[in-house]
């Protein structure tokens, strides 16, 4: 039976979907056979991300009017043979993708929802960037999640910047987790070139720490500010700050 994960924020823009995307890279590039269910019912932003896009034959949509089977929805990744995804383009009713993801259950060491079918889900990850409108709608989701029986709840904390960090501006992942009173399974770096397409090596490596840190096979989190450090940190820093 696959642990499935309720990846959410109540705020836009913190990276849900792509921390969901990048977990799910992860852990599938350690071992874990992985599905990536795309909440987004539009534009199927989850597979775009991922390196999928326009792959899918079937949807959830199709599954909802009893077109297809739930696992004809799955869509094998390109190059990590441990990862799929399953597309909700075009789906009206959601309750159909928890039926699906129960369906697909057994096939699957984990299954990680992005904003969809929480009822179906063990746990929840919630993501939040540094910034204090962020944490303050973090704070407000663990509350609704728990108060709708959500037991164990996660933390991410994306976006964070080192130079930012150093100069007193923003929390550190520790702080933030400490604040929210959350279990923090991942600290993940700012990342500019995600615009692009593009993942940094030292973005895939804090994920991958993360997929070790959920998969049990290790304690601890990236460290952010290493970076920043030393005479090429302070120049990372000023640059940054211009930015």
């Amino acid at each position: 039976m696959a642990k499935k994960i309720y990846m959410t924020s109540l705020k836009g823009g913190t990276g849900v979907t792509t921390c969901c995307v990048g977990l799910g890279l992860a852990l599938a590039g350690i071992g874990e056979r992985t599905l990536v269910v795309d909440g987004d019912s539009v534009t199927a932003c989850a597979m775009q991300i991922g390196g999928c896009p326009n792959m899918q034959v079937y949807t959830l949509a199709d599954y909802s009017r009893g077109a297809c089977r739930a696992k004809q929805t799955l869509v094998s990744h390109p190059s990590s043979g441990n990862l799929s995804f399953m597309s909700s383009m075009g789906l009206s009713d959601r309750k159909a993708a928890v039926k699906a993801i129960n369906e697909v259950d057994g096939l699957f060491d984990y299954i990680l929802c992005d904003n969809i079918a929480p009822s179906a889900c063990d746990c929840a990850v919630i993501v939040t960037d540094p910034y204090a409108p962020s944490v303050k709608s973090a704070d407000f989701c663990r509350s609704q999640l728990s108060d709708g029986g959500m037991k164990d709840l996660w933390l991410i904390v994306n976006k964070l910047n080192g130079g930012q960090i150093l100069s007193g501006a923003v929390m550190t992942a520790q702080e933030i987790a400490s604040l929210l009173r959350m279990n923090l399974k991942a600290a993940i770096p700012e990342d500019l070139s995600l615009q692009l397409g593009r993942w940094k090596n030292e973005t895939l490596k804090a994920f991958k720490i993360a997929a070790e840190n959920i998969a049990g096979r290790r304690d601890g989190i990236c460290n952010v500010m290493r970076p920043y450090f030393g005479l090429n940190g302070y120049i990372k820093r000023k640059v940054r700050e211009k930015l």
